[in-house]
């Protein structure tokens, strides 16, 4: 043990990985103590350097694979590794999912401390390359000084990896990405620099709708985020952007004076065309605006709403809450199949998006709530003295603040579902739901992020002592 204790930072140790923790880094012991390298998969030997070394645990980085696994694949991306975003593309796809569906039982069992639910098997994602619809780029600059385009570097806020293809995006994102990176280096346009806060050039986002009928191209958004309100030569910009994608419906140009590296428009200052898609999700129409939150994977988002739609066991009887409802997907596709249905979301964008999508598909039995979370809800239960008889909470990756959790419990809905992309806040959040009178029945994972250790997770807690007979009572009081 004072060997280990003894151990310094960039001390080199060799170790065999056994299994993979959330968060994508694998699991091995050295002299029977825990550690975690990541980019390594179960069955590799490998030599790591530590970077920390907490007594009880050790980090470290891989410096080489000594005998790779045999279960190991190559990684098509040639920036695998520095870039961090999809840290399991040297698995099998089979094998993540098999990760994932471990994962997502053993949160719940020592996280939230429940045992008694039926876990259903992972759903896999439908197209698990090239399946994102929106992607978010960062600029940055090379070592000459040069504007470079792409992803943060793993661990770095300042450092800006150049991307010429990611495996993830549309073909047509990456054409799109070169012709803006080519742009910016012709017209020596500086970019964006975070510590100083000069420079010109920060964000370039890409949305598309991927549903669209067989043989047409996908329509694009395009937007752009400058540090200062003039960019020189935007016209011309303009006219490659829609050269390079015959496809482009509408370009914006935004304003973004926030100090912090965060992704925001402050002021709009030019757009061609729309600033929205229409989208076909299941049996619905959705206008999805270019910041507006949606999921990135339509195909799996369907799979998702659908099964969402099932653990809510609707009758067409009751007032649905749907918190955090972004743009309002959930709770429309569940509109028809309620007697009434709340949305709750914090982001304006979105909100505008869901009450024209509740007017598009000719729901008129929707209201959407713009503002914080703990302050909407109050409102809910003053304009519902009967309460709320389902409600469906999907909060961001941090899950549910301590304030709006304690609400959400005190509408006492029968039923609950929970849709998470953060298994281990999901799991916390159980634990106080489930201390406070609800029993998880179901937990259902589906793959949404193929190649990255993301996944999502529905859970379905029922009130104690809900029963068929309480739900017909239930019926009758509202009626009356």
């Amino acid at each position: 043990m004072n060997e280990i204790m003894e151990l310094k930072k960039d001390s080199l140790i060799t170790l065999k990985i056994e299994t993979l923790a959330y968060g994508g880094r694998g699991i091995g012991k050295w002299e029977g103590i825990v550690t975690f390298v990541p980019h390594t998969v179960p069955g590799d030997t490998v030599q790591a350097r530590i970077t920390k070394n907490k007594g009880n645990y050790i980090e470290a980085e891989l410096v080489e694979v000594v005998t790779p696994s045999p279960v190991r694949v190559t990684p098509p991306c040639k920036v695998f590794g520095p870039c961090g975003g999809c840290v399991w593309q040297c698995l099998p796809y089979e094998t993540q999912l098999a990760y994932k569906e471990e994962l997502s039982r053993s949160v719940v069992e020592h996280l939230a401390r429940q045992h008694e639910f039926t876990h259903h098997p992972i759903i896999p994602s439908p197209v698990i390359w090239r399946y994102r619809n929106k992607m978010d780029y960062t600029f940055g600059a090379d070592e000459n000084g040069r504007p470079i385009l792409g992803f943060h570097k793993k661990g770095s806020f300042t450092e800006v990896i150049d991307i010429e293809t990611c495996h993830l995006q549309p073909e047509i994102f990456d054409r799109l990405l070169r012709e803006m990176r080519s742009f910016a280096q012709e017209k020596s346009l500086v970019p964006y620099n975070p510590v100083t806060h000069k420079g010109l050039l920060r964000h370039f986002v890409l949305r598309c709708a991927t549903n669209t009928p067989a043989g047409e191209p996908m329509p694009i958004l395009a937007a752009l985020l400058t540090g200062a309100p003039e960019l020189p030569c935007r016209d011309e910009l303009l006219e490659r952007l829609r050269r390079t994608c015959p496809s482009l419906k509408g370009f914006i140009h935004g304003l973004n004076v926030g100090l912090g590296d965060v992704m925001r428009m402050n002021k709009l200052l030019f757009k061609w065309g729309n600033d929205f898609l229409e989208e076909r999700v299941c049996d619905l129409e959705l206008c999805i605006s270019a910041f507006s939150f949606f999921q990135t994977n339509t195909k799996a988002a369907e799979l998702l709403y659908e099964k969402t739609r099932e653990f809510l066991s609707l009758t067409g009887q009751e007032t649905l809450l749907d918190a955090y409802c972004g743009t309002g997907s959930i709770g429309l596709l569940c509109a028809r199949q309620t007697a009434q249905m709340f949305g709750i979301e914090v982001m304006r964008e979105a909100i505008w998006d869901a009450r024209y999508n509740a007017r598009h598909n000719g729901l008129s039995n929707c209201i959407f709530l713009c503002g914080e979370m703990r302050k909407c809800l109050g409102l809910v239960r003053e304009r519902l003295p009967l309460g709320v008889q389902r409600m469906v909470v999907d909060p961001p990756r941090n899950g549910l603040d301590k304030k709006s959790l304690r609400q959400i419990i005190e509408l006492n809905a029968p039923l609950l579902v929970y849709v998470s992309c953060n298994p281990t806040t999901m799991a916390r959040d159980a634990a106080v739901i489930s201390e406070a009178g609800y029993r998880i029945t179901d937990i259902q994972p589906l793959d949404m992020f193929p190649h990255t250790y993301h996944f999502e997770m529905v859970g379905r807690f029922e009130k104690i002592g809900f029963t068929t007979e309480t739900q017909r009572t239930q019926r009758i009081n509202i009626r009356s």
